[in-house]
């Protein structure tokens, strides 16, 4: 009789690769597509997958980007405390399996705890149970405040001045950055700084969070902290939508240019521009191609950061998108088939300057984007139209 082991073994073998190779004759994976042009990877922080998810990601991707666990506040919440075990156990499964890992994300108005920014903060017990937000008489009427207001009503107490914010900025980056230094093959050290909006005349920095009680020369400072705590990292800038109005030097990415020109003037260690791709069917192909020409034209890397492109709805990489309609027509699949495979062609028209391209997920119910269906796999790991044509775009 077969052993129960070898008998489940075999039936998740014979699943993985019916799945994976379901509409690819070829059998090529992503990662072999693209070797020696690009590296391919994902997002994810290795908690909770299944063994089928897992065999996917070491079967398909190269390099490994956290999604949550290095970013400010789920890796440092409190100025006394940080929370390595996830990062740690990550960076250890993705060695144990031949990917690298890319760092996410240093400095982020998002998801950054308020201690950063208050005059005292309590000193807190190891066992001391994380602050939940307010409950009870919420009213879903009331008027709808700015993140800037949000922002400010987290600070309690007195605000913390210039100097206290950068040293504890400081500490963070000198902390994390240098834990991981040989780990991690690089970093977003600056995420999403533009404000949306804007008529491209200024850099149009976001007028809150590290950008008020610093300014911004706070960017100049996480780059050179960032170096020196791991002078061999690749130091990327990274935000979304920087591509939209490059054809005509126009909106936010006539901000980015001068912003990265900037940076460059004044001798930030930036090595690259991460442009996140969160697109949809819609899609401005030419603004995408554009932007990386011009980023190239400034001496800069460039790498697409956190890839997808919706089925259904469109999207900006912000949050409170339109979702558009979850009964998503065969037809979309076949238009998102389509713009997967357009991109990944200016992708290979410029991999001179490109060094990697990530999917931001591992299935359509492993995304920040779940009912969209933005991502090359289905909730079960069925490749989908847009999987095949990526990799024919990679074989071509």
């Amino acid at each position: 009789m077969i052993h129960r082991h070898l008998f489940k073994s075999f039936i998740l073998s014979v699943a993985l690769t019916s799945t994976m190779f379901a509409q690819d004759n070829s059998q090529k994976t992503l990662k072999e597509a693209y070797s020696g042009t690009f590296l391919i990877g994902t997002s994810n922080d290795m908690r909770g997958l299944s063994d089928a998810e897992l065999m996917n990601v070491k079967t398909h991707y190269d390099i490994n980007t956290p999604e949550n666990c290095m970013k400010p506040q789920p890796i440092h919440p409190y100025e006394n405390r940080y929370n390595f075990e996830t990062p740690d156990a990550m960076i250890k499964w993705s060695e144990e399996n031949g990917l690298k890992t890319w760092g996410h994300t240093l400095v982020w108005h998002s998801q950054t705890p308020s201690w950063f920014f208050q005059a005292v903060n309590p000193e807190v017990e190891e066992n001391e149970e994380r602050p939940r937000g307010p409950r009870g008489n919420w009213d879903p009427n009331a008027p709808r405040l700015s993140p800037a207001e949000r922002w400010k009503n987290s600070i309690q107490g007195d605000m913390a001045t210039r100097e206290v914010a950068l040293e504890r900025l400081k500490d963070h980056i000198m902390t994390v950055a240098g834990r991981y230094k040989g780990k991690v093959i690089g970093w977003d050290v600056v995420n999403e700084s533009i404000e949306d909006g804007g008529d491209g005349t200024t850099e149009n920095l976001r007028d809150w969070s590290w950008y008020k009680i610093v300014g911004p020369d706070v960017l100049n400072l996480a780059f050179k902290w960032a170096h020196e705590a791991d002078p061999d990292a690749q130091l990327y800038y990274n935000d979304y939508n920087i591509e939209q109005g490059a054809v005509e030097n126009k909106g936010k990415h006539a901000s980015s240019l001068l912003l990265l020109k900037r940076l460059i003037d004044e001798g930030a260690p930036i090595t690259g521009v991460g442009i996140q791709g969160h697109w949809h069917l819609d899609t401005n192909l030419a603004d995408v191609e554009k932007a990386i020409e011009n980023y190239a034209a400034l001496g800069l890397r460039v790498a697409i950061t956190e890839l997808d492109v919706t089925a259904t709805g469109n999207n900006s990489g912000a949050f409170g998108v339109n979702q558009g309609d979850r009964s998503i027509p065969a037809e979309n699949y076949q238009k998102q088939a389509e713009v997967y495979k357009e991109l990944f062609e200016i992708f290979k028209r410029h991999a001179d300057v490109i060094d990697r391209v990530t999917f931001w997920g591992i299935s359509d119910t492993r995304s920040w984007r779940r009912g969209q269906d933005a991502l090359l796999f289905t909730g079960d790991l069925t490749p989908k139209p847009a999987f095949k044509a990526v990799v024919e775009a990679g074989t071509n």
